[in-house]
């Protein structure tokens, strides 16, 4: 592999080829890589894995794959100072998916279902997550992680009242520290 820490596939294929490239693709990672034009990439260690599948022109589908894996440490780095920095994920990218989570777990409850369970549980380690970003909110930390562990609560034992409720709270919360740090 290069320098880069990342790896990257394009194929533009047939429609009708698109399911036996993604059964290749399975294949591949359960053996812990991926086949390439210039050999075989080694998963050990890969922090990502994006796949985008979108039509394309004369019926063709473009496919990509992009695997990212950690960056390389340089001499003047120590191997603490690589933990640290990947300790955490960037700060936007994690708001803007809590955004999307909770966006859908508003609509299931507005709709008097219970969240979808991937969102919801993605939600939660998102918001215990969050408020270990000093300087982002501090002050609304604990009260955010109490509403987060009463969702919690009322999802395990799927009581759609109370996931309105604290929905809601966290809701308020929301806004009000984002009133005072966006």
């Amino acid at each position: 592999m290069s320098m880069s820490n990342k790896h990257k596939c394009e194929r533009m294929l047939d429609k009708s080829a698109v399911a036996g490239w993604l059964r290749d693709l399975a294949t591949d990672f359960d053996r812990g890589e991926l086949a390439g034009e210039a050999g075989a990439v080694s998963l050990e260690g890969f922090k990502g894995l994006k796949l985008s599948i979108k039509p394309a022109f004369d019926g063709k589908i473009l496919v990509k794959l992009s695997v990212k894996f950690p960056k390389a440490t340089t001499g003047a780095q120590t191997e603490d100072d690589d933990d640290e920095s990947d300790a955490l994920p960037k700060y936007s990218s994690l708001k803007k998916h809590m955004k999307q989570t909770f966006k859908a777990i508003g609509a299931a409850l507005a709709a008097g279902q219970l969240p979808p369970a991937l969102e919801a549980q993605s939600f939660i380690a998102d918001s215990k997550l969050m408020v270990s970003y000093p300087g982002k909110g501090d002050e609304f930390y604990k009260a955010y992680l109490e509403k987060t562990n009463a969702f919690e609560a009322a999802l395990a034992i799927s009581d759609l009242e109370t996931l309105k409720a604290v929905h809601s709270e966290l809701a308020q919360l929301k806004r009000d520290c984002h009133s005072r740090y966006a």
